[in-house]
């Protein structure tokens, strides 16, 4: 009888101990929450850890892809207009920030929303965020949970 109540004992302090350190897995899939995004540019918060707790539209995109550089521009106009409840954070991966601070520029996207990633920092962000077969976008929900990829503007329009 003692062993048995001393082995359910462990049993729920092993359960309980590691549950503390649990924390839900994250993945760049909808309904996971979102991955880690490092700059490598910056020692404070990454931009997700500046807007916690807000809806966050985020993409990821290069000079050198159309689609991609598109997208941002036409999610950097939608963030500026009226009635939006998503904060759009940008993430070039251009390999020269001269290249990306051009291309800002021409583009007349919203400077303070535009980040360029470290080309030591890439690598990672392409693994973490399943980057391999091209550029997203990823709406993030105020609890950090993805809640879609690649979204419309009738869908971010709707966001509340």
């Amino acid at each position: 009888m003692n062993k048995t109540f001393l082995a359910i004992a462990v049993l729920a302090l092993l359960t309980l101990f590691t549950s503390a350190y649990y924390s839900a897995p994250s993945d760049s899939r909808i309904g996971y929450k979102a991955p880690v995004l490092t700059l490598g540019n910056n020692n404070g918060l990454s931009p997700l850890q500046q807007h916690s707790g807000e809806n966050i539209l985020l993409t990821f995109w290069a000079s050198s892809d159309a689609n991609s550089r598109l997208d941002n521009m036409r999610y950097d106009r939608l963030s500026r207009s009226q009635g939006v409840s998503f904060t759009h954070i940008s993430v070039n991966m251009d390999r020269s920030e001269s290249v990306f601070d051009c291309v800002v520029a021409i583009d007349d996207l919203n400077r303070s929303s535009q980040f360029n990633a470290t080309v030591d920092a890439q690598d990672e962000i392409i693994k973490r965020w399943r980057l391999d077969g091209g550029y997203h976008s990823f709406l993030i929900d105020a609890s950090g949970t993805i809640v879609a990829v690649d979204p419309d503007a009738k869908s971010l329009r709707a966001i509340k």
